[in-house]
């Protein structure tokens, strides 16, 4: 029996949503004072409006229940949600009065994109964009990276003994700590300690190249907030590309690596437990995707005219690839350059980024940890049909601690593994239908739907409108890994669904 949601819950979830657009309005003070320093005055007024638009939607749907009441599973979903799709609608404000979008549709899907740190734009004129408005996307992808709900549970935010069931909504689904509010600032730990060390490094690599120490120290800034969420948003229209600097690429790799870790190995490695990293089972399934996505590249690469040589072939392959299983985007190859590369470079770089980083990370896709799952449970398919019918066969596997394959975490694993592969065909197919080259329309489905950002040439300003709503809708479910939204559809279609009479 499906359970209607009552006005009462409703007006809970309106609540805080209006909350967390509130939080939206105050993170638009940062560019609003970027602006201001900068002399940067048409842009000011643009998050001025902005964050007073967002300020007054928040206030309106706090209203809606001024008790903060308590909330439940299933209305975290749907405040999940809908939290990611208030989010990219109000931050797409003062993006629309940039100038540097064609509608207020366009400005909507970067800001998706920056949120659920896709990477994928249509954004115009990109190298002439104000500083600010470059802040407010690579902010987007702070925000998002962590978590629009980790970040208010981090800023203590009350949430009415409802803020685990949001911290799983989100798609997050262990503890690092016994309680979920350490939990968060934890998290926000380790990415200010990262996102200050690649700032420095980042800024530093960019003034011993010419750049103006402010200039350098913000592209630092942003680049590192794209690498270590998992973004992939660039200040220049030609992302890592730009820089022709191997230093700088060497400097997002590592960034890149730290954020598809799962925040518990981080935790791990700060206790000084650096053995976990050898022996769990997501790390060794993540480094195997990394080495055979790697193999496919290079083997391509080489056989094409692009690369004069060796060192250079193998560093633009391992970039590629570690930008698309951790879910980043960042590349240093023009969109078009990509179908010279060969059938393989291109079935090797659509596998990472399907594949994805770690659970529990900034990454995206169907994460290796599920992957390394259904490899094992097939192994242990195998093992039992080949062993003696009164036999009883387990297989151990290591995730944080020894646990066993049950058919309850395999179920779980093939769940997730099927909405994906759902969703990468289905998007694939409406491409094609648009006209696209087939091989094209998947790369361009698995990078929107696995939050990568990495494109063939198909994303841009020109394409169709029933494209760019598609990719929003992609983005936005791969990042709450479909339950979520799922979950608000089917909350959607109850609400219209005519009530049965009681019989007297």
């Amino acid at each position: 029996m499906w359970v209607r949601f009552t006005l009462s819950e409703a007006r809970g979830i309106a609540h805080y949503l209006g909350v967390l657009v509130l939080g939206m309005a105050a993170a638009m003070l940062v560019p609003l004072a970027t602006a201001l320093v900068l002399g940067e005055w048409e842009p000011a007024l643009d998050y001025f409006v902005g964050a007073t638009l967002a300020a007054l939607v928040g206030l309106a749907l706090m209203l809606a229940d001024v008790t903060a009441p308590q909330i439940s599973h299933r209305q975290s979903l749907l405040i999940s949600a809908l939290a990611w799709l208030f989010a990219a609608l109000v931050g797409a404000v003062p993006l629309s009065l940039s100038g540097n979008y064609g509608s207020y549709l366009d400005a909507v899907f970067d800001a998706m994109s920056g949120f659920t740190t896709s990477g994928l734009t249509v954004v115009q004129d990109l190298d002439h964009m104000a500083y600010a408005h470059n802040m407010w996307r690579h902010l987007t992808h702070l925000i998002g990276g962590q978590g629009i709900i980790v970040a208010a549970i981090s800023l203590a935010i009350a949430l009415k003994g409802g803020a685990f069931s949001l911290y799983l909504a989100e798609g997050r689904d262990e503890r690092i700590l016994p309680n979920v509010l350490h939990t968060a600032r934890f998290i926000w730990f380790v990415t200010a300690v990262w996102v200050s060390f690649g700032t420095l490094m980042l800024t530093v690599i960019n003034w011993t190249s010419g750049m103006t120490l402010v200039r350098g120290a913000l592209h630092g800034f942003w680049l590192t907030i794209a690498a270590f969420d998992t973004g992939g948003f660039g200040p220049m229209s030609q992302n890592a590309l730009y820089y022709h600097s191997p230093y700088l690429e060497f400097g997002l790799l590592v960034l890149m690596l730290a954020g598809t870790f799962n925040f518990n190995l981080h935790a791990d490695l700060w206790r000084g437990d650096r053995l976990e990293v050898f022996k769990n089972i997501e790390a060794k399934t993540l480094a195997a995707n990394i080495a055979i996505c790697v193999g496919l590249v290079a083997i391509s690469f080489a056989g094409s005219a692009a690369f004069s040589t060796d060192p250079e072939l193998w560093r633009k392959g391992v970039f590629h690839v570690i930008s698309a299983n951790s879910g980043t985007g960042h590349q240093t190859l023009y969109p078009g350059q990509w179908p010279s590369m060969g059938g393989a470079a291109i079935f090797g770089v659509v596998l990472a980024m399907a594949f994805g980083g770690m659970i529990s990370s900034t990454a995206g896709g169907m994460k290796s940890f599920r992957i390394g799952l259904i490899i094992s449970s097939v192994v242990l398919s195998v093992k039992q049909a080949l062993s003696p019918t009164s036999a009883v066969v387990r297989l151990r596997f290591h995730h944080l601690a020894e646990r066993f394959i049950t058919p309850e975490i395999t179920a779980s694993a093939f769940t997730y593994f099927t909405l994906y592969a759902v969703s990468y065909v289905s998007g694939g197919v409406i491409g094609a239908a648009y006209g696209y080259d087939p091989s094209k329309a998947v790369f361009e489905s698995v990078s929107a739907a696995a939050n990568v950002g990495l494109s063939v040439g198909i994303t841009g300003p020109a394409m169709p409108t029933g494209l760019k709503l598609l990719y929003i809708v992609q983005m936005w479910s791969g990042r709450l890994e479909f339950l979520s939204l799922i979950a608000l559809v089917v909350a959607v279609l109850l609400a219209f669904k005519p009530q049965r009479r009681k019989l007297a």
